[in-house]
């Protein structure tokens, strides 16, 4: 039997081996996992085809799999705002989002100069029209090519337009909000006000120190959104308005499935000399993970394990662009309708790249104390580990239905931080798989050299332990002890094993 590379080879004869070659790897373990050697191989050859023209900067392919839905393979070269132009061009050519799933190619090993790929495959649905399969294609392309043009140069906002532009149904329909313009609503954001000429506020959902976040219309393609609203003084509040920025631009960049999707962002001025900032997101319909235990106590393990394996996916994604949240908590970890788990609210985040920016210094306490990490509890520098040992905290709390530290105080809480080693998931839930209380008890290790190094490591420890049918929530006869030395001594930004030749 041919393994999977032999196998595109195969299916590929008129390909470049080298190509190939590179495509497998720079592509992540996962995206092998997740597709068959006959869907590789099509990829492969949308990236040779762009590779034969480098003018190409984009490749679609579009295939029906039932009565109204198809299926969209979007490869093109890597830039910041893919997905988004991506979507837009869907609606305005009449297609529903059902589910995307994506992959880039890794960075090349050091001095080798080669493209950077991605490949996005989206499931929509939709109507053509009375327009041929060839036509839609056609129109999908046309529409990526301009928009990847403008992101080329940086033209995040020019490349919006290209993408809602052009024919179809959806053409006339889309309009791109204000993003960074200003424009005048009255004092007192409030249900029934439209921000940046799109997005009429229908009802608040939340509250918190970064603002209030409104249930929202967005007029132009008909569909709900959430919109968070941060209403400050820009004398007073410079330090509240610059981190809403950050978020604004953190959030921009982004293209995982595993983090909250933003769609457009706005400053709107106020009466008074207030100005209104604003960021609207996709809406999480099933409400936030803190919430839900609340409502529900903890999942099954099997529910537990994969909104774990989602939220590591989400910040392992974040820690590689250089970005730590900061603020992991289970209000922090959204959910959609479906029941899949996405991480939200950048609001405290700082990019490691350029720390000076972000306004943070060491000294400084920002977080919620239940779930921060020693360091960041007694003020000292905070890394990628600091957000594992949150996260390790937060999953504490979804399989053991209490918190790692339940102190009534944020002082006491603190104070354990510093002095106390979190306790063991078994301790605390007797029943709970043993893989799980040796991962947690990793991440939630009170020095950080201690710890997980990084995301990769523990996603891949738990797919280990999920192979070998040991999360199952019985108890094994034997366990293997913590990770290997080599997990030990990974380094954060090692990357993820790749498909073997």
């Amino acid at each position: 039997m041919l393994n999977p590379l032999d196998a595109v080879r195969t299916l590929c004869p008129g390909v470049d081996p080298g190509l190939i070659e590179m495509h497998f790897r720079r592509m992540p373990s996962s995206y092998f996992e997740r597709y068959s050697a006959a869907e590789v191989a099509r990829h492969v050859r949308q990236v040779a085809g762009m590779a034969a023209d480098p003018t190409q900067l984009v490749s679609v392919e579009v295939r029906p799999l039932a009565a109204q839905a198809f299926e969209v393979a979007v490869v093109g070269a890597d830039f910041t705002g893919v997905l988004a132009c991506i979507t837009t061009a869907l609606a305005a050519e009449g297609l529903g989002l059902q589910e995307v799933q994506l992959a880039t190619y890794l960075e090349p090993d050091p001095g080798a100069v080669e493209p950077t790929y991605f490949v996005d495959v989206l499931r929509v649905s939709g109507t053509l029209g009375g327009r041929s399969l060839k036509a839609v294609v056609e129109h999908l392309r046309d529409r990526l090519m301009g928009a990847f043009r403008q992101l080329a140069v940086g033209d995040f906002s020019g490349a919006q337009v290209a993408a809602s532009g052009g024919t179809g149904p959806g053409a006339g329909r889309f309009h791109t909000p204000t993003s960074g313009g200003r424009t005048q609503v009255p004092a007192g954001v409030g249900t029934g006000q439209v921000l940046g000429g799109d997005f009429r506020l229908v009802d608040k959902v939340a509250a918190g120190g970064m603002g209030q976040v409104y249930r929202a219309h967005q007029l132009s393609l008909n569909r709900t959104v959430a919109v968070k609203v941060s209403t400050v003084d820009p004398d007073e509040d410079a330090s509240m308005a610059g981190r809403f920025t950050r978020e604004t631009g953190v959030l921009a960049r982004f293209t995982c499935p595993y983090i909250v999707q933003v769609l457009a962002a706005g400053t709107a001025d106020a009466a008074g000399g207030k100005a209104v900032q604003w960021l609207a997101m996709e809406y999480m319909e099933g409400g936030d993970l803190s919430a839900r235990l609340k409502r529900d106590g903890p999942p099954p393990v099997a529910t537990g394990v994969r909104w774990f394996r989602q939220a590591l996916e989400g910040l392992g994604y974040a820690h590689r662009q250089a970005v730590i949240h900061r603020d992991v908590k289970p209000h922090n970890m959204l959910l959609t309708a479906d029941g899949d788990l996405k991480v939200g609210d950048f609001g405290l985040v700082r990019h490691t790249q350029h720390p000076a920016e972000t306004g943070t210094i060491r000294g400084s306490v920002l977080g919620t104390p239940y779930y921060m990490a020693p360091e960041q509890a007694l003020g000292d520098s905070v890394d990628d580990r600091s957000d594992l040992y949150a996260i390790g905290a937060t999953f504490f709390q979804v399989f053991a239905g209490r918190l790692p530290f339940d102190e009534k105080s944020s002082a006491a809480v603190l104070a354990a931080l510093a002095n106390r080693d979190a306790p063991r998931l078994r301790d605390v839930a007797p029943a709970a798989p043993r893989p799980l209380d040796v991962i947690l008890g990793r991440l939630m290790a009170r020095r950080p050299e201690d710890r997980y190094q990084d995301a990769r490591v523990v996603l891949d420890d738990l797919a280990s332990y999920e192979r070998r049918g040991l999360l199952g929530g019985q108890e094994p006869t034997a366990i293997p002890g913590p990770p290997t030395e080599e997990a030990t001594i990974h380094h954060r930004r090692t990357r993820p094993s790749k498909q073997p030749d």
